[in-house]
């Protein structure tokens, strides 16, 4: 880790890229073994964009400490300041059995919540008109900003916690019907 602001942020920068490139990895993994092969391509690409990013980020790492002399680099310090990578809460999954016994739980809790959205039926839940992040949570429009599993010609919105994935299963089973069971394993 390097001793001036700059450096340090940088670093901080490359810590949270490198988190992300094994996250996107352990997700096409997954895609790939249950043959979702359009959302692994879909990861391919973002690992891609990704390393371009990368490149041009060990890019300004090397001008930093290369391009501007050490006496300046140590002029950029600011005392009682501390940057500390962003962390997630514990890792926690979603169980859910449906009424007829079927158990779905995947991998990743995002994966089980595509999953069951799709089980409950996408044209039912999109007509719900459920929204997650002001986007419509099953729409076709994707997005550069949330997370979203493909299923089909649909996108749905995966981006929230695990706590708020459950409620919204909760919910939309509810409105269609449907009993569900959820358990939050590793809560």
């Amino acid at each position: 880790m390097a001793d001036d602001g700059v450096g340090a942020a940088l670093d901080l920068v490359s810590e949270e890229i490198a988190a992300v490139e094994a996250q996107l990895e352990a997700e096409n993994q997954v895609a790939f073994k249950q043959k979702r092969f359009d959302d692994a391509n879909a990861l391919v690409e973002s690992g891609r964009r990704l390393l371009d990013f990368r490149t041009k980020l060990d890019e300004l790492q090397g001008a930093w400490r290369s391009g501007i002399d050490a006496k300046t680099r140590d002029r950029v310090k600011v005392e009682g300041y501390h940057l500390a990578p962003h962390s997630k809460g514990p890792k926690t999954g979603l169980r859910v059995t449906m009424l007829d016994g079927r158990v779905i739980q995947r991998a990743t809790a995002a994966d089980t919540f595509a999953d069951v959205i799709e089980r409950l039926g996408l044209e039912k839940v999109r007509e719900l008109g459920e929204r997650a992040n002001k986007l419509d949570l099953v729409g076709t429009s994707p997005s550069d900003k949330y997370g979203q599993a493909r299923r089909g010609k649909y996108l749905i919105v995966t981006h929230s916690n695990t706590k708020t994935k459950k409620a919204t299963l909760e919910r939309i089973a509810k409105k269609l019907g449907h009993a569900i069971s959820i358990d939050t394993p590793g809560a």
